[in-house]
C-alpha cells in the first residue's frame, strides 16, 4: 500500500505553535501592563487622597486657630452679621462659605478671612515624581451662642462642612474628594440641681427632705414659676445621705453602688433599708416597681475644673471699699467690664455694662472680697438701663468670691436676700475657689448658681429654696422644706466649649 505524501507537516505544526506562543507572550504582556497601569492608578488615587486629607486638616487648622485667622466672633466679625437660624447659616441671604476650590465660591462677610482661608486652604505636596495639589472649601451649616461658664461674655459653637480635593495631573491624572464635619461642641456646666465632688460619706446630706424638681425659667412670670416634678436630678462622687422624707424627682448618680450603710461603700444611705429602697428602683429588672428616682452608675468621679476667682492683677485689696446701693463695673485691673470691691454686707445692685462708644449693653463681671447678707440686707441685679442698646433685658453676673483673708465663711446669705426677678440662675453666677463654709439659710428663696467645688455648702431654714444649681463639696439641706429647683435652660444656655472634633469623614476619587 502506498503511503501518502506528508511533507511540510512539522512546519505547519511549528508556525501553529509559535503563533500560540505569540498569542500567550502577548496576552501575558497586556496582562502584566493592565497590572502596572492599575498599580500606578491604585498610587496615584492613593498619594490624591493624602493630599485632599492635607487640605482638610489646613482647612481644620485654620478654622480651630485664633492665631491664624479663625473667624471667630467678635467686634469686626460680628454675629449679628448672620442668619443663625437657618441651616447652612447664611449671610446677605447666602450661605457662608470660604473656600480655595475651584467652582465654588466663596461668601464671607469679612474679605481678610477670605483671604487668609484661601491661602491657608491651598497647597501642594511631593509624591515621588507627582506633585500633589490640595484645595479646600469649608460651609457654615450651623452657629449658635450661649453663655460660658463664670464668664460674662457669650461662646460661640459652629458646625462646618469641609470639603478638599487632592489633584495630580500628568501622563495619568487623579482627583479624590474629601469630606467632614468639623465641630465645636457645647459642653453644659449644670447637668445637675445639685452635686458634690466630695467622695466621702453624706457628700449630700438632706437632713431636711424638701423636694429637688426642675422648672424652665423662661416660663418666669412677675417673678414666680411653676415647678415641675421631673429633672431634679442630683449626684455626688461620693454618699447621699436622705431623710425619709425627701422627694427627688430625678436621678441620683454616683461612682458608687448600692444603698444601705455608708461604710460599706453605698451610694445612699438613710433611716432604714426599707426606706431607702423607696428612693432607688431598678427598672430594668421589674418594670411594674420603677419608682421615679433611679440611681445612675458613673463610670468615674467627676472631676471638676477650680474657677480662678483671685482679683485682677495690679489691684490692691487693702485698698478696696464695701459697696453700698448701685454697683457699677469700675474698670478693675484694665477691664471695662470688670468690678472690684471689698466685703460686701449692705443692700447693693450689680449693674451690667453699657459700652460708652456703641451703647451696647452687656454681662459685667465682679470680683468680691466676701459676701455677708443678713438683716434684711439684699444683692440685686439690675437690667439694662433705658436708653441703651437691650434695654430693659438681662445679662450675665458673674461675681467671683476672692476671700482674700481666708475667712471661716466667705458667703452668708440670709433670707431673701439676693433678688433675680428673672428667675434665670444664668443671669447670677457665683463662684468661689476656696474651702470656706457658703451658708444659705433663714427662708431664703434665690436664683442663681453656685460654682464652688472645693467648699461646703449649707442651705438652712424653713422653705428655703433654690432656683437654679450648685456644684460643690458637699451640701447639707437643714430645716423643714427645704428645696432647690433646677433651672432646665441651664442644659443649653450654660456651657464651655469642648475640643473642636471631626464627626463624620468621607471620601470619592474621580
Amino acid at each position: 500500500m502506498k503511503r501518502s505524501n506528508q511533507k511540510g507537516v512539522a512546519l505547519l505544526i511549528t508556525l501553529i505553535l509559535v503563533l500560540v506562543l505569540s498569542v500567550m507572550a502577548a496576552s501575558m504582556m497586556f496582562l502584566a501592563q493592565s497590572e502596572t497601569w492599575s498599580s500606578l492608578n491604585y498610587r496615584l488615587m492613593t498619594q490624591a487622597r493624602y493630599g485632599a486629607e492635607a487640605g482638610l486638616h489646613a482647612a481644620a487648622n485654620y478654622i480651630t486657630n485664633p492665631a491664624t485667622g479663625y473667624p471667630g466672633i467678635g467686634a469686626s466679625d460680628p454675629i449679628t452679621a448672620y442668619n443663625i437660624n437657618v441651616s447652612p447659616v447664611t449671610a446677605s441671604g447666602n450661605p457662608v462659605v470660604l473656600s480655595s476650590l475651584s467652582g465654588v465660591s466663596a461668601n464671607y462677610p469679612v474679605s481678610s478671612v477670605k483671604t487668609a482661608f484661601a491661602g491657608a486652604s491651598t497647597g501642594t505636596l511631593s509624591a515621588g515624581a507627582s506633585s500633589v495639589n490640595y484645595t479646600t472649601s469649608a460651609k457654615l451649616l450651623s452657629m449658635r451662642q450661649f453663655l460660658q461658664c463664670g464668664n460674662d461674655q457669650p461662646l460661640t459653637a459652629q458646625l462646618w462642612k469641609l470639603t478638599s480635593h487632592g489633584d495630580i495631573t500628568g501622563v495619568r491624572n487623579a482627583e479624590v474628594e474629601v469630606s467632614a464635619l468639623l465641630e465645636s461642641h457645647a459642653v453644659p456646666c449644670y447637668n445637675y440641681a445639685a452635686f458634690a465632688t466630695g467622695s466621702g460619706c453624706g457628700a449630700i446630706n438632706w437632713s431636711g427632705g424638701g423636694p429637688i424638681d426642675s422648672y424652665d425659667s423662661s416660663t418666669a412670670s412677675g417673678g414666680t414659676v411653676a415647678v415641675q416634678a421631673y429633672d431634679g436630678n442630683i449626684g455626688s462622687n461620693g454618699n447621699a445621705n436622705l431623710a425619709p422624707q425627701t422627694s427627688i424627682t430625678g436621678n441620683f448618680s454616683s461612682p458608687q453602688t448600692g444603698v444601705g450603710a455608708c461604710s460599706a461603700g453605698d451610694a445612699i444611705s438613710g433611716a432604714t433599708p426599707s426606706t431607702i429602697q423607696n428612693y432607688v428602683k431598678d427598672c430594668q429588672t421589674s418594670a411594674t416597681s420603677c419608682g421615679t428616682t433611679y440611681q445612675v452608675k458613673l463610670p468615674q468621679s467627676v472631676q471638676v475644673a477650680t474657677p480662678v476667682t483671685s482679683f485682677p492683677t495690679g489691684v490692691v485689696a487693702s485698698s478696696l471699699t464695701s459697696p453700698n446701693g448701685n454697683v457699677s463695673p469700675n474698670g478693675c485691673g484694665g477691664a471695662p467690664a470688670t468690678g472690684c470691691y471689698g466685703d460686701m454686707n449692705n443692700t447693693f445692685t450689680l449693674q451690667p455694662y453699657v459700652n460708652p462708644v456703641t451703647n451696647v449693653c452687656s454681662g459685667a463681671k465682679y470680683y468680691i472680697n466676701t459676701i455677708s447678707m443678713n438683716g434684711g440686707k439684699t444683692l440685686s441685679i439690675a437690667p439694662c438701663p433705658t436708653g441703651s442698646i437691650g434695654a430693659g433685658s438681662y445679662q450675665p453676673i458673674v461675681v467671683n468670691v476672692v476671700d482674700v483673708n481666708n475667712t471661716s465663711t466667705p458667703i452668708d446669705i440670709g433670707g431673701g436676700s439676693i433678688a433675680n426677678a428673672s428667675l434665670n440662675p444664668a443671669y447670677l453666677q457665683i463662684q468661689y475657689a476656696g474651702t470656706g463654709n457658703v451658708k444659705v439659710h433663714g427662708g431664703s428663696t434665690a436664683a442663681a448658681v453656685i460654682f464652688a467645688p472645693n467648699a461646703p455648702v449649707e442651705l438652712d431654714g424653713a422653705n428655703s429654696s433654690w432656683y437654679g444649681a450648685l456644684m460643690v463639696n458637699t451640701l447639707k439641706l437643714n430645716g423643714n422644706g427645704a428645696s432647690i429647683h433646677y433651672d432646665r435652660r441651664l442644659a443649653n444656655t450654660v456651657a464651655t466649649l469642648g475640643n473642636w472634633t471631626i464627626d463624620t469623614f468621607t471620601w470619592s476619587k474621580y
